[in-house]
Protein backbone atom coordinates (compact mmCIF):
# COMPACT_ATOMS: atom_id res chain seq x y z
CA UNK A 1 0.00 0.00 0.00
CA UNK A 2 2.78 2.43 0.96
CA UNK A 3 4.72 1.49 -2.17
CA UNK A 4 1.65 2.21 -4.31
CA UNK A 5 1.24 5.66 -2.73
CA UNK A 6 4.92 6.47 -3.30
CA UNK A 7 4.67 5.37 -6.94
CA UNK A 8 1.54 7.50 -7.40
CA UNK A 9 3.31 10.55 -5.99
CA UNK A 10 6.32 9.98 -8.25
CA UNK A 11 4.06 9.65 -11.31
CA UNK A 12 2.26 12.91 -10.44
CA UNK A 13 5.59 14.71 -9.97
CA UNK A 14 6.97 13.39 -13.25
CA UNK A 15 3.81 14.41 -15.14
CA UNK A 16 3.93 17.88 -13.56
CA UNK A 17 7.56 18.33 -14.63
CA UNK A 18 6.76 17.17 -18.17
CA UNK A 19 3.91 19.67 -18.43
CA UNK A 20 6.08 22.53 -17.09
CA UNK A 21 8.93 21.76 -19.47
CA UNK A 22 6.47 21.45 -22.36
CA UNK A 23 5.23 24.97 -21.66
CA UNK A 24 8.82 26.17 -21.32
CA UNK A 25 9.81 24.69 -24.69
CA UNK A 26 6.74 25.45 -26.80
CA UNK A 27 5.62 28.84 -25.47
CA UNK A 28 8.52 30.79 -27.07
CA UNK A 29 6.89 29.96 -30.41
CA UNK A 30 3.97 32.15 -29.39
CA UNK A 31 5.04 35.53 -30.67
CA UNK A 32 4.00 38.35 -28.34
CA UNK A 33 4.83 40.90 -31.06
CA UNK A 34 1.26 40.58 -32.29
CA UNK A 35 0.46 43.11 -29.57
CA UNK A 36 1.69 45.70 -32.06
CA UNK A 37 -1.25 44.90 -34.34
CA UNK A 38 -3.88 44.97 -31.59
CA UNK A 39 -6.06 48.02 -32.10
CA UNK A 40 -7.39 47.76 -28.55
CA UNK A 41 -3.98 48.41 -26.98
CA UNK A 42 -2.79 52.01 -27.06
CA UNK A 43 0.76 53.06 -27.95
CA UNK A 44 1.31 54.10 -24.34
CA UNK A 45 0.33 50.61 -23.10
CA UNK A 46 2.62 48.98 -25.69
CA UNK A 47 5.56 51.09 -24.46
CA UNK A 48 4.77 50.10 -20.87
CA UNK A 49 4.69 46.41 -21.88
CA UNK A 50 8.15 46.63 -23.45
CA UNK A 51 9.62 48.53 -20.52
CA UNK A 52 8.29 45.91 -18.11
CA UNK A 53 10.10 43.17 -20.03
CA UNK A 54 13.44 44.97 -19.82
CA UNK A 55 15.96 43.79 -17.28
CA UNK A 56 17.34 46.44 -14.89
CA UNK A 57 20.67 47.87 -16.07
CA UNK A 58 23.85 46.44 -14.58
CA UNK A 59 25.95 48.81 -12.51
CA UNK A 60 29.41 48.86 -10.98
CA UNK A 61 27.75 49.88 -7.72
CA UNK A 62 25.64 48.21 -5.09
CA UNK A 63 23.21 49.60 -2.54
CA UNK A 64 24.12 49.95 1.14
CA UNK A 65 21.74 50.74 3.99
CA UNK A 66 23.30 53.28 6.35
CA UNK A 67 21.94 51.58 9.43
CA UNK A 68 23.41 48.45 10.99
CA UNK A 69 21.22 45.36 11.29
CA UNK A 70 23.27 44.49 14.38
CA UNK A 71 22.12 47.57 16.27
CA UNK A 72 20.16 47.43 19.50
CA UNK A 73 18.02 49.98 21.33
CA UNK A 74 17.05 50.29 24.97
CA UNK A 75 13.39 50.12 23.98
CA UNK A 76 11.24 48.70 21.23
CA UNK A 77 9.74 50.77 18.45
CA UNK A 78 6.73 52.73 19.65
CA UNK A 79 5.01 52.30 16.30
CA UNK A 80 5.24 49.03 14.43
CA UNK A 81 2.44 47.41 12.55
CA UNK A 82 2.82 45.01 9.64
CA UNK A 83 0.02 46.86 7.85
CA UNK A 84 2.02 50.09 7.93
CA UNK A 85 4.67 51.21 5.47
CA UNK A 86 7.93 53.03 6.15
CA UNK A 87 6.41 56.12 4.51
CA UNK A 88 3.42 56.04 6.90
CA UNK A 89 5.59 55.67 10.00
CA UNK A 90 7.92 58.44 8.78
CA UNK A 91 4.98 60.84 8.54
CA UNK A 92 3.55 59.81 11.92
CA UNK A 93 6.58 59.54 14.17
CA UNK A 94 9.85 59.81 12.31
CA UNK A 95 11.65 56.50 12.54
CA UNK A 96 9.57 55.14 15.42
CA UNK A 97 12.71 54.86 17.58
CA UNK A 98 14.87 57.25 19.59
CA UNK A 99 17.15 57.63 16.56
CA UNK A 100 15.55 59.75 13.87
CA UNK A 101 17.99 58.35 11.28
CA UNK A 102 17.26 54.65 11.90
CA UNK A 103 15.90 52.28 9.29
CA UNK A 104 12.16 51.85 9.88
CA UNK A 105 12.31 48.30 8.58
CA UNK A 106 8.84 47.81 7.12
CA UNK A 107 10.21 46.93 3.70
CA UNK A 108 9.14 49.69 1.30
CA UNK A 109 12.51 49.18 -0.40
CA UNK A 110 12.13 45.40 -0.58
CA UNK A 111 8.76 45.74 -2.31
CA UNK A 112 10.20 47.76 -5.22
CA UNK A 113 13.35 45.64 -5.66
CA UNK A 114 13.00 43.71 -8.92
CA UNK A 115 16.00 41.54 -7.99
CA UNK A 116 14.52 40.47 -4.61
CA UNK A 117 17.86 41.58 -3.18
CA UNK A 118 16.60 43.04 0.11
CA UNK A 119 15.71 41.17 3.29
CA UNK A 120 14.58 42.57 6.64
CA UNK A 121 16.72 41.61 9.62
CA UNK A 122 16.32 43.06 13.11
CA UNK A 123 13.84 45.62 11.70
CA UNK A 124 16.54 46.78 9.27
CA UNK A 125 16.84 46.43 5.51
CA UNK A 126 19.83 44.35 4.46
CA UNK A 127 21.13 44.26 0.87
CA UNK A 128 22.17 40.88 -0.53
CA UNK A 129 24.49 39.87 -3.37
CA UNK A 130 21.51 39.85 -5.77
CA UNK A 131 21.69 43.66 -5.89
CA UNK A 132 22.29 45.06 -9.39
CA UNK A 133 22.69 48.68 -8.28
CA UNK A 134 19.56 50.02 -10.03
CA UNK A 135 18.83 52.48 -7.18
CA UNK A 136 15.06 51.92 -6.93
CA UNK A 137 15.37 51.22 -3.21
CA UNK A 138 17.29 54.47 -2.63
CA UNK A 139 14.55 56.46 -4.36
CA UNK A 140 11.70 54.92 -2.33
CA UNK A 141 13.32 55.04 1.13
CA UNK A 142 11.66 57.84 3.16
CA UNK A 143 14.67 57.97 5.49
CA UNK A 144 17.05 58.49 2.54
CA UNK A 145 19.58 56.14 4.14
CA UNK A 146 20.19 53.85 1.17
CA UNK A 147 23.23 54.82 -0.89
CA UNK A 148 24.92 53.36 -3.94
CA UNK A 149 28.60 52.65 -3.37
CA UNK A 150 31.30 51.00 -5.53
CA UNK A 151 31.25 47.20 -5.44
CA UNK A 152 34.82 47.14 -4.15
CA UNK A 153 33.97 49.14 -1.01
CA UNK A 154 35.41 47.21 1.94
CA UNK A 155 34.40 49.27 4.98
CA UNK A 156 32.51 52.43 5.86
CA UNK A 157 30.52 54.06 8.63
CA UNK A 158 27.23 52.19 8.47
CA UNK A 159 25.26 54.97 10.13
CA UNK A 160 23.63 58.10 8.74
CA UNK A 161 23.52 59.85 12.13
CA UNK A 162 26.07 62.62 11.82
CA UNK A 163 24.47 64.82 14.50
CA UNK A 164 26.69 64.56 17.60
CA UNK A 165 24.03 66.28 19.69
CA UNK A 166 21.29 63.88 18.62
CA UNK A 167 20.24 61.58 21.47
CA UNK A 168 20.08 57.89 20.71
CA UNK A 169 20.64 54.67 22.61
CA UNK A 170 21.74 52.94 19.39
CA UNK A 171 24.65 50.60 20.02
CA UNK A 172 26.11 51.18 16.53
CA UNK A 173 26.05 54.97 16.22
CA UNK A 174 28.83 56.15 13.87
CA UNK A 175 30.46 52.72 13.96
CA UNK A 176 32.61 51.76 10.99
CA UNK A 177 31.85 48.28 9.77
CA UNK A 178 32.94 45.88 7.06
CA UNK A 179 30.71 46.16 4.01
CA UNK A 180 29.35 42.76 3.05
CA UNK A 181 26.58 41.88 0.66
CA UNK A 182 25.34 38.65 2.14
CA UNK A 183 24.22 35.58 0.26
CA UNK A 184 20.47 35.33 0.14
CA UNK A 185 19.40 31.92 1.41
CA UNK A 186 16.99 30.57 -1.14
CA UNK A 187 16.15 26.99 -1.99
CA UNK A 188 17.51 26.49 -5.53
CA UNK A 189 14.44 24.52 -6.60
CA UNK A 190 12.16 27.44 -5.66
CA UNK A 191 14.47 29.93 -7.39
CA UNK A 192 14.31 27.80 -10.55
CA UNK A 193 10.51 27.48 -10.32
CA UNK A 194 10.19 31.25 -9.86
CA UNK A 195 12.31 31.82 -12.97
CA UNK A 196 10.24 29.33 -14.95
CA UNK A 197 6.94 30.88 -13.86
CA UNK A 198 8.28 34.37 -14.64
CA UNK A 199 9.17 33.19 -18.17
CA UNK A 200 5.69 31.75 -18.65
CA UNK A 201 4.05 34.96 -17.42
CA UNK A 202 6.07 37.03 -19.90
CA UNK A 203 4.84 34.86 -22.78
CA UNK A 204 1.22 35.05 -21.64
CA UNK A 205 1.23 38.86 -21.33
Amino acid sequence: MILAIILLILIVLILSLIILFSFYIFLPSLNTDNLENDAIISDKEKDFHHKEAEEPPLSNKKAVVLCSCGKSFSHNKNIFNEGFTCFMVKNMSGSGTDCKYACIGLGDCAKVCSQNAIIIKNNTAVITKNCCGCGKCADICPQKIIKLVPKNTESMVMCNNSDINSFTTCSHKQKEEKVEWIEKKDFKIWAYCHKLIDTLNKHFK
